[in-house]
C-alpha cells in the first residue's frame, strides 16, 4: 500500500491511495472460501464446489468489497495518525479517479480530496466586551407574579352563572355537521374549558352569563387558536385538532370560578414553606427576587448569544470555500448547488461557530466524556424518581437505563450539545468583560427581538 498527500490549496489536498494485492488478497481468499463451505451446487455435495468456480461466480464482487473494506480503514488510518484536522470528510476525486476493473486489475489506484480546517487564535478573557443587560423588576411585573401567584393557590367555587375568564365550566361537547345537526358519529366529549384559554372574543362572549343547561355554539380551534388546548378538550390527538373546521355544541353542565387566595400567612407558607415570611411586603420582595433570577437567566442567555456571534464577526476564519460547497452537496442530496451558492453565507456562519467551539474547548481544556453524558442521564433520572443512592439494587437499574439511554444516539449527541454549552456558557460568564445596562423587562424584549430581526434581514 503507497499512500501520499499533495497540496492542491492553502487549505485544500488531495490524498492518493494505491493499494497492492497484498493489501486485500488475503481477506478475498478468506471470504471465498468461507463462501465455499456454505455454497450449495447442483452435482456437487454441500461445500464440495470448486474453490475455481466459486472464484469465478463470486470474485468480482467479494473483490470490490474488500478492497472498500481496505480503503476505507487506510484512509481513516491515514487520517489519525498523521493528524489531520479536517473539514467534513474525503470526497472523492471524481477527475483523477478512474473506472474499476475488479475483475481483471490487481493495483487499484483512489484519490481524495480534503480540506483543512483553518488555524486561527481567539482568545477569552476581558479584551473582549459584550453587552449584558441587567433587568429591573419593576413594581408591575411584582404585581403580576402576586396575580399570577394568587390564582395557583386559588380555590373552586361552584356559581350559578358564568361571569369572566376566570370561570371554568364543565359539560359535554359534540361536533356538529354542517346543517348544524349533531353528528351520529361525530366527535363527543365530557370536557371542562377554562375560559382564559378562549382567545376569540365573539365566543368567549357567548358564554359570558351562561347558566347550568345553556348551549353554546363554537368551532374550538378557532376559539383557542391552539391545537394542543383543542385536542385536549375534545379528546382527540393533536394532528387531528390542527385543521378542524367544525363547528361543535358545548352544553354546560357545571359552572365554578377560580377564587385567588388571600394574601396571608398561609399563602406566603404554600409558596415558600422553607421561608419565614411574616407580611405582604416581605411577599413581594422574595416574589421580585424570583423574577430577578428568572431575569437574570435570560440575561445571561443573551449575552451568551452575543458574545459568540462578536467572536465569529471578529475572528478572522479562511475556509477553503469551493471544497465547502462540494461537501455541503456531497453529503445531502437535498441540497443543491445553487442553493449552496444562495445560502452560503449562512453555511459559513454555522461552520465558523463550530470551529470556533472546537477551539475555545481546545484552548481551554474544556471535555465532555462519555461518563459525563451518563451520569447526567443518572442524575436525571434520580431526581425524577427521587431514588435513594444508598439504594444499591436501585443504582443498578439506574446505570442500566442510563446505558439504555446512551443508545441511542441521537439523544446522547443531544445531551452532549447540553453539557458542552453549560461549559461554554460558565467561560464566557467569568471570562469575557461584561459592559452592564439596566433594562427594564420590556426593554430587555424590544432589544432581543431587534437582534433577531436584524440576523433576520442578513440572511
Amino acid at each position: 500500500m503507497n499512500i501520499t498527500q499533495e497540496s492542491t490549496g492553502d487549505l485544500t489536498a488531495t490524498i492518493q491511495i494505491e493499494l497492492l494485492p497484498e493489501d486485500y488478497q488475503t481477506q478475498v481468499n478468506t471470504t471465498l472460501k468461507d463462501l465455499q463451505k456454505k455454497s450449495t451446487l447442483k452435482g456437487f455435495r454441500p461445500g464440495k464446489v470448486p474453490f475455481g468456480m466459486i472464484k469465478k461466480m463470486y470474485g468480482k464482487n467479494v473483490v470490490a468489497e474488500e478492497v472498500n473494506k481496505v480503503l476505507s480503514d487506510a484512509l481513516n488510518n491515514y487520517i489519525v495518525e498523521n493528524k489531520l484536522e479536517i473539514l467534513g470528510y474525503p470526497i472523492a476525486n471524481i477527475d483523477k479517479n478512474k473506472e474499476i476493473d475488479f475483475e481483471n486489475n490487481t493495483k487499484f489506484e483512489f484519490f481524495f480530496d480534503i480540506g483543512m480546517s483553518p488555524t486561527f487564535d481567539i482568545e477569552i478573557s476581558e479584551k473582549t466586551e459584550v453587552d449584558f443587560y441587567d433587568i429591573q423588576v419593576e413594581d408591575k411585573i411584582v404585581d403580576n407574579y402576586l396575580d399570577e401567584t394568587r390564582k395557583r393557590f386559588g380555590s373552586l367555587t361552584n356559581t350559578e352563572t358564568v361571569e369572566d375568564g376566570e370561570t371554568i365550566v364543565k359539560g359535554e361537547i359534540v361536533q356538529l355537521d354542517a346543517d348544524g345537526n349533531v353528528m351520529e358519529e361525530g366527535i363527543k366529549n365530557n370536557t371542562s374549558i377554562s375560559l382564559n384559554f378562549i382567545k376569540d372574543k365573539e365566543v368567549l362572549k357567548e358564554f359570558i352569563g351562561k347558566k347550568k343547561e345553556d348551549k353554546i355554539r363554537f368551532n374550538p380551534l378557532k376559539a383557542t387558536e391552539n391545537a394542543a388546548e383543542t385536542s385536549s378538550m375534545l379528546g382527540i390527538k393533536k394532528e387531528d385538532a390542527e385543521n378542524l373546521e367544525s363547528d361543535f355544541e358545548f352544553t354546560i353542565s357545571e359552572i365554578s370560578r377560580n377564587e385567588p387566595a388571600k394574601v396571608d400567612k398561609e399563602l406566603f407558607t404554600k409558596v415558600f414553606p422553607n421561608e419565614n415570611i411574616e407580611d405582604e411586603k416581605q411577599f413581594r420582595e422574595k416574589l421580585r427576587s424570583d423574577a430577578k433570577g428568572y431575569y437574570q437567566t435570560e440575561s445571561e442567555n443573551f449575552f451568551v448569544h452575543n458574545a459568540m456571534d462578536k467572536l465569529i464577526h471578529d475572528t478572522k476564519i479562511d475556509l477553503p470555500d469551493e471544497f465547502v460547497k462540494r461537501w455541503l452537496t456531497e453529503s445531502d442530496k437535498k441540497i443543491t448547488k445553487e442553493s449552496v451558492e444562495s445560502d452560503y453565507e449562512q453555511y459559513e456562519k454555522s461552520l465558523k461557530h463550530q470551529l470556533i467551539i472546537n477551539k475555545i474547548s481546545k484552548d481551554n481544556d474544556i471535555k465532555v466524556e462519555e461518563k459525563n453524558i451518563k451520569d447526567h442521564i443518572k442524575n436525571f433520572y434520580a431526581k425524577q424518581y427521587m431514588i435513594d443512592s444508598t439504594n444499591e439494587e436501585m443504582m443498578k437499574q439506574l446505570d442500566a437505563l442510563a446505558d439504555s439511554v446512551m443508545q441511542n444516539k441521537e439523544e446522547t449527541n443531544k445531551i452532549y450539545d447540553q453539557l458542552l454549552d453549560a461549559e461554554l456558557r460558565e467561560l464566557f460568564l467569568s471570562k469575557l468583560k461584561k459592559n452592564t445596562k439596566e433594562v427594564t423587562y420590556d426593554e430587555f424584549i424590544k432589544i432581543v427581538n431587534e437582534h433577531h430581526n436584524n440576523h433576520k434581514h442578513e440572511h
